[in-house]
């Protein structure tokens, strides 16, 4: 067993050939990619074909059982990020390219927030130009 199907398996997913293929390329890439850019990236990669549904419902059953996460950097669809640890994001708005940012990098919230709100967690995301 490859270490992808282990990891599925681990988290309590049955790994089929489209499992294990989404779950590939979403760990193996760093673009933060859409469903549809995952369905393109990996349709030829199985022998039978692959439908959007199947895409989306693979990428429901990683995130909830905590394989991948889903990212949410401003309207429009969903992208999708095999790094759980603790991070940011920065979006190039020039490029569309989404970068993660170390979690230390960004100050934490102001303690007079512990007193009005209870934080259950967050991200924050940049939006700029990468400089040359």
């Amino acid at each position: 067993m490859n270490s992808v199907e282990e990891l599925l398996t681990s988290h309590g997913v049955k790994p089929t050939p489209q499992r294990v293929v989404i779950a590939e390329y979403v760990m193996n890439t760093c673009c933060h990619p859409t469903a549809d850019q995952i369905l393109q990236s990996v349709a030829d990669r199985l022998p039978v074909s692959l439908s959007r549904a199947t895409v989306y419902n693979t990428l429901n059953t990683l995130v909830q059982s905590g394989v991948i996460r889903e990212v949410f950097t401003e309207p429009g669809p969903a992208r999708y990020d095999a790094n759980l640890d603790r991070h940011h994001h920065f979006v190039d708005t020039k490029t569309g390219k989404i970068f993660d940012i170390p979690w230390q990098e960004v100050p934490q919230l102001p303690q007079e927030l512990a007193g009005k709100y209870k934080v259950h967690g967050c991200q924050i995301t940049f939006f700029g130009q990468m400089e040359d």
